[in-house]
C-alpha cells in the first residue's frame, strides 16, 4: 500500500514528466525492495526555501557499504534484485538535478527514506 499525505495546493516549477519519471524510479526502488504486505509513505510539503518530498519504505534498507553508492550509475546493491540495471537512481538524481533540485537518502535496517528536495528560485 501506498500511503500519501501533503497539503494539496504546493506548485513546483519543474519539468513535470521528467520529475515523474524520477520519483516513478525512486517509488520502484523502494517498492522492490519493502517487505510483502508493507506499506510506502510518500510525504511532500513545503517552506519559503524549498518543496520537499520524502518516499519511507520498510523494506531491507540499505547496507552502510552500499548507501555512498546508489546513486552511481550502474551500481548495483548488495540487496539488488537481478533486474536491476543500476541506472534507475542515477537517473533520477541527474532529473532532480536539472530541475533545481537535490536529492538525499538515509537508510537503517527496516527503513529507507529518499528526500527530494526542490529549491525555490
Amino acid at each position: 500500500m501506498i500511503n500519501v499525505k501533503g497539503k494539496k495546493n504546493i506548485k513546483l516549477n519543474i519539468d513535470y514528466n521528467w520529475q515523474i519519471e524520477a520519483v516513478t524510479n525512486i517509488l520502484k526502488n523502494c517498492l522492490e525492495h519493502s517487505y510483502n504486505n508493507s506499506e510506502v509513505d510518500i510525504e511532500y510539503s513545503e517552506n519559503k526555501a524549498y518543496t520537499k518530498i520524502d518516499i519511507t519504505d520498510y523494506g531491507v534498507g540499505i547496507t552502510k557499504k552500499d548507501l555512498p553508492h546508489i546513486f552511481e550509475r550502474f551500481y548495483q546493491s548488495e540487496n539488488a534484485s537481478n533486474e536491476s540495471m543500476g541506472i534507475g537512481l542515477s537517473l533520477a538524481k541527474s532529473i532532480i538535478e536539472k530541475d533545481n533540485g537535490k536529492v538525499f537518502v538515509q537508510s537503517n535496517k527496516n527503513k529507507t527514506t529518499f528526500t527530494i528536495k526542490y529549491f525555490k528560485v
